[in-house]
């Protein structure tokens, strides 16, 4: 157990000592598959440690992000900035993990300053990840929609150059003819 906490980027680095102090400031939770664990918008006041299981990230129009794996954490960011969940997580399949609180953790690192240090640095960096992920993504996005409004306003195809073509050659020919010698019709009224 202490091996996994260790694993988990915002606690790489901790000593086993510190990682049993994390452990005893936990409490286990299982879910059913379907549970939700977290909702969209909700107090980030918590975050999981999965031990077993699946977890689905779901956006708030229900389209799935992706996924979190025994050894990965959930809601993290929340506990260390305050806001509120950014995802709803729901339980995959038959889930369990370590929870523990804000309220656990910084009691936790208030009484390890060290532990606080190592703690800070790891949020930072993963804090940066996610902005540089971030910025990859609106990159993609932008690029897309940009190729998206030069196909929209593309120069015309061969084929419809030959249609204007074809119109430009009628109107000239119409212009070629004398309103004189258009035979005249004559409508019965």
């Amino acid at each position: 157990m202490m091996q996994i906490i260790q694993k988990i980027p915002v606690f790489d680095g901790l000593t086993l000592e510190q990682a049993q102090i994390l452990i005893q400031n936990s409490r286990f939770k299982q879910y059913k598959a379907g549970d939700t664990i977290y909702q969209v918008g909700g107090i980030g006041d918590e975050m999981l440690i999965l031990i077993k299981g699946k977890l689905s990230v779901m956006s708030v129009t229900g389209l799935q992000l992706g996924e979190t794996l025994p050894g990965q954490s959930t809601g993290e960011m929340g506990v260390f900035t305050g806001q509120r969940r950014s995802a709803t997580i729901v339980a995959a399949e038959s889930s369990a993990g370590l929870a523990i609180t804000r309220n656990a953790l910084n009691s936790v690192m208030d009484n390890d300053r060290e532990m606080k240090c190592v703690i800070l640095e790891n949020v930072v960096k993963e804090l940066s990840g996610r902005l540089a992920e971030a910025n990859s993504r609106v990159d993609v996005l932008s690029s897309a929609q940009t190729q998206s409004s030069s196909v929209d306003e593309a120069p015309p195809s061969e084929e419809s150059e030959m249609e204007a073509s074809v119109v430009d050659e009628g109107d000239d020919v119409m212009s070629d003819i004398d309103e004189e010698e258009m035979p005249s019709v004559e409508h019965d009224a």
